[in-house]
């Protein structure tokens, strides 16, 4: 009956009436042999297996699978299939369920791009080379180059080179006296999240936009190119969605919502994606283009322009003169996510928390690396808990895996879920636990809420590096990066304050990730020859990944750490200070992370911030009050007594023998030992602290962006801006609107310290009998 009621309901509220409904067929189960929790750990990270992970992957990536294409519905019906068939237990009432969520897509229907230049005239081929050990490369994928929700449109005009595409770099082609006003602007890759330099180009005036890889990005400058080594080759393009991804993030359309993007965004649909053509391109056909640009302003551009293509870098505008020619279909579709539910002890009651793992799963062609390495540990991480629920285990707290779809073209269906489900969400959600590329490398890569950071390091510890056989916390550079966006965990912590995490293995230092990304050569060939041919960083990633998940579910007190945040927030004021000082990065300033790191003496300077009168006191006041209580004695002393479970056994025993009476309680149960009261106050405390850091009227003009501490940089896109609110009134030269958020943030950690105090029961007269 449930089943056929849920089928009258919209797809997103089914999913949730279906999340809940596991409670109410959960049947006893079996008492098997008690398990310590480190013999619980042990046989979960027993369990992923490189063959699997392996096998996975070759099926997963066997065909396209781009958003809300038929390809792309048959791969996420493997995916459900595998996770129910990992996840059948008897008796644990785990649902996997899929969800159908109408969006927004776009997909090319045909394109070009020619040059004339005096004599020279020159057609861009736009595709990608068929390769003979790459058994995918023939898709019929490898001539649809294109940008989503790039505009149909046909335009000619000069050329202009603008670099990244950053403010910075506009702000110096016009103290050169170039204009882009009229012109078709060519970019390339990095630094700055692709449709950002798209709009960054449109505001001034540019026509058209081309898009290109550049090997000292990507390809032969960093090293060896596929099929000899990892880097991108000469004919490789990265697709990808050229939305306004730091303005808003989700479906631009908000199809599946009952709000208007203009009511969740702040911004109308066509405000969030471009109004000019835009166009990707290999740095094969870029070529061509560069070496036809002048420099007529005489003047040298910087030093920064330089690429690594063999030639000297120019601005132009002309004498090349482009004509761009884009004919995208932009049209409603369907995509699906999956969620597998394994309910907790207090499933379907007010007490449940939950505990949500998510990787996207659609792809810009076969996604190898980009998502589906990462969707293949899921599965991993899958039958790890199947066998722990086979076994008869069952989490303290509601585990939910979530395959996403859409994320590509702008995170679409996770953000559908976590609007659609946001009252919801904030209620049970507990920690939000991301992998997207899992695997491009061998080198760990962490983003954290620092709420998360000793869970995070804690798991590290206990996995095992595959190369060097040493704990990877050995051969971890130990760094925590800050979450900015490009991925699914924004809707979680930027819009509903959920502690986050992503995860990845990568290449060292290379200045991207990996070599083939958003392109056809990210194929399982590309991952078998190149990457992890063993498939052992598959299995590491996904014990990682799991074995956090698995703490964070199981341990009595939630390992949620305020004192890591409290260190985090005396950095981000730092980072205010370095805005400041680094006049000469206004644009972007993203070596500011950098710098902050290295300059550990900075965290308690001046609260009069030099160049001006900012006034941070009332932050850095607000910031030690917060350390003040998340270094309380008294709070670590309440996390120790409420973690230890052989006292809340002993209380339980004493209970259930009938000792009554007050003065029996008092014997059985004296102030010190942590009842379920005393524990649930702790871990709301403890839960609530990054939900405080909410400002409900959302960031200067980004109001779905609601997080005061952390957001995607305005200008940067994936790169993460800290006290966004303060440092993008800096950058634009707005003081008073700076003061403002100085104000707003002081609220809003002073918020969070309300919010960790209220561990500390209420004085009553019977206080001592709340355990």
């Amino acid at each position: 009956l449930l089943h056929v009621f849920c089928r009258t309901q919209q797809p997103m509220k089914r999913s949730l009436l279906l999340l809940l409904a596991a409670a109410s067929v959960l049947v006893s189960v079996p008492r098997v042999a008690a398990r310590t929790p480190a013999d619980v750990e042990k046989l979960f990270l027993s369990v992923p297996s490189n063959n699997t992970a392996r096998d996975h992957l070759y099926k997963i990536t066997k065909m396209d699978h781009v958003a809300g294409t038929a390809e792309g519905l048959h791969v996420a019906g493997y995916v459900q299939d595998e996770l129910a068939k990992a996840l059948d237990a008897p008796g644990a009432g785990v649902t996997v369920v899929m969800d159908a969520v109408k969006v927004l897509l776009a997909y090319p229907v045909n394109r070009s791009v020619s040059m004339r230049a005096g004599d020279t005239i020159f057609s861009a081929s736009l595709s990608e080379g068929e390769l003979p050990n790459d058994a995918t490369s023939g898709s019929r994928w490898r001539n649809m180059t294109f940008n989503a929700y790039s505009p149909s449109g046909q335009v000619e005009g000069d050329l202009v080179y603008a670099n990244y595409g950053s403010p910075d770099d506009f702000d110096a082609l016009a103290k050169m006296g170039v204009s882009v006003e009229n012109k078709i602007v060519i970019m390339r890759y990095g630094s700055t999240f692709r449709g950002l330099k798209v709009m960054n180009a449109e505001r001034r005036g540019a026509i058209g936009v081309v898009i290109y890889s550049d090997p000292m990005e990507d390809g032969y400058a960093v090293g060896k190119t596929y099929p000899d080594g990892p880097w991108r080759p000469a004919d490789s393009v990265q697709r990808g969605s050229v939305q306004f991804n730091s303005l808003c993030a989700g479906d631009p359309a908000r199809l599946y919502s009952n709000q208007s993007t203009l009511e969740l965004c702040g911004f109308e649909m066509q405000d969030v994606i471009p109004k000019i053509p835009v166009l990707p391109m290999s740095w094969a056909d870029a070529l061509p283009l560069l070496q036809h640009l002048s420099n007529p302003s005489g003047v040298t551009p910087p030093a920064d322009f330089q690429g690594g293509l063999p030639l000297v870098y120019q601005t132009g505008p002309g004498p090349a003169r482009v004509s761009l020619d884009v004919n995208n279909d932009i049209h409603p579709g369907v995509i699906h996510n999956i969620y597998a539910t394994i309910p907790g002890v207090d499933y379907g009651t007010p007490d449940d928390r939950m505990v949500v793992l998510g990787n996207h799963r659609d792809a810009w062609v076969f996604g190898a690396v980009d998502p589906n390495s990462g969707t293949a540990a899921l599965l991993e991480v899958s039958r790890a808990f199947g066998t722990l629920l086979r076994e008869g285990w069952r989490p303290r707290r509601t585990i939910v895996l979530c395959s996403w779809d859409g994320e590509e073209y702008g995170l679409l269906g996770s953000t559908a879920w976590g609007e659609t489900h946001a009252s919801f969400l904030s209620d049970k959600a507990v920690a939000y636990l991301n992998v997207d590329v899992g695997v491009s490398g061998q080198n760990l890569s962490v983003h954290v809420s620092g709420l998360l950071s000793d869970v995070v390091r804690g798991a590290i510890q206990a996995v095992t590096d595959p190369a060097s056989g040493k704990p990877l916390s050995e051969v971890w550079d130990g760094v925590m990066g800050d979450l900015g966006s490009g991925s699914d965990y924004t809707v979680f912590l930027d819009r509903l304050g959920i502690p986050s995490l992503d995860l990845s293995f990568r290449q060292g230092n290379a200045p991207t990730s990996y070599g083939v990304y958003h392109s056809v050569y990210d194929s399982f060939s590309y991952m078998q020859q190149q990457i992890d041919p063993d498939f052992k960083y598959h299995v590491v990633q996904a014990q990682l990944w799991g074995l956090i998940a698995l703490r964070l579910a199981s341990e009595r007190v939630v390992p949620l750490a305020p004192v890591p945040l409290a260190l985090d927030l005396h950095r981000y004021i730092a980072y205010i200070q370095a805005l400041f000082d680094g006049t000469q990065c206004a644009g972007q300033c993203t070596h500011i992370h950098t710098r902050v790191r290295k300059s550990a003496s900075s965290r308690r300077q001046h609260s009069m911030v030099r160049g001006g009168g900012l006034d941070l006191s009332p932050l850095q006041d607000a910031v030690a009050r917060f350390e003040g209580a998340a270094m309380d004695a008294a709070l670590a002393r309440e996390i120790a007594i409420c973690s230890e479970e052989r006292v809340q056994k002993r209380w339980q025993r004493a209970r259930g023998a009938g000792v009554g009476g007050l003065n029996g309680v008092r014997r059985v149960a004296p102030p010190e030992v942590c009842g379920p009261k005393r524990l649930k106050r702790l871990n709301e405390a403890l839960r609530l602290v990054e939900r405080a850091f909410l400002d409900e009227a959302g960031l200067p003009s980004r109001k779905w962006f609601r997080h005061v501490l952390q957001a995607p940089g305005l200008y940067l896109g994936y790169g993460a801006d800290l006290f966004p609110g303060i440092c993008q009134a800096i950058r634009d030269g707005n003081l008073v609107l700076a003061q403002e958020q100085v104000g707003v943030c002081s609220s809003r950690v002073l918020a969070a310290v309300t919010a960790l105090n209220s561990w500390m029961p209420l004085p009553s007269a019977h206080s001592s009998l709340v355990v």
